[in-house]
């Protein structure tokens, strides 16, 4: 019987079973490793992008790759912050699918973004003219990375791997709550 109930449930119906399976797990994570919860915070950021929810998406992959950076020299800072999760948003609004397709794109994505904050640092501390930036973020939406766009192509050769190892932890989520 809960194999034909598991069939009839839509697909929304799955993946908000599997966003609650997720949530909980992060819940749990507390003192865990930073990896472990950026997995989560990935997988709950796939969801969501699922579920049209893509403000709550963008928000996990920020989440996820900025604990999945074994630096973490710039966690602490707020201009670090808000200008990774401009520059994320903008990435992630500018592709088709409005989703990150593996952890590699995300982290390359996060290497891109790292490296124009690094190399915008240097850029002001070189400059002769003090820098008196007042709205921040603003400003940081004009910062251009040169995003790899033309990989979305490329997404539709993998989507059918994505979404076959998605379902297999969903699955597993599924099963827990049963």
């Amino acid at each position: 019987m809960k194999g034909k109930d598991m069939v009839n449930q839509t697909t929304d119906q799955r993946y908000r079973k599997a966003l609650n399976i997720c949530s909980t797990n992060l819940s749990e994570i507390e003192g865990g490793s930073p990896r472990d919860a950026a997995l989560c915070f990935f997988r709950m950021g796939v969801v969501l992008s699922r579920l049209g929810d893509i403000g709550g998406a963008i928000r996990c992959f920020n989440d996820a790759f900025i604990l999945r950076d074994i630096s973490g020299l710039e966690r602490s800072s707020h201009h670090w912050r808000t200008f990774h999760d401009t520059q994320m948003a903008i990435y992630i609004l500018g592709k088709r699918k409005k989703t990150l397709v593996s952890i590699a794109e995300g982290d390359m994505v996060h290497d891109l973004i790292k490296n124009r904050w690094n190399q915008l640092n240097r850029e002001i501390e070189q400059s002769e003219i003090p820098f008196a930036g007042k709205d921040m973020r603003a400003w940081y939406r004009t910062i251009k990375i040169d995003f790899p766009w033309e990989m979305e192509d490329m997404e539709d050769l993998v989507d059918a791997e994505v979404d076959q190892e998605f379902d297999i932890h969903e699955e597993e989520w599924v099963k827990i709550t049963q």
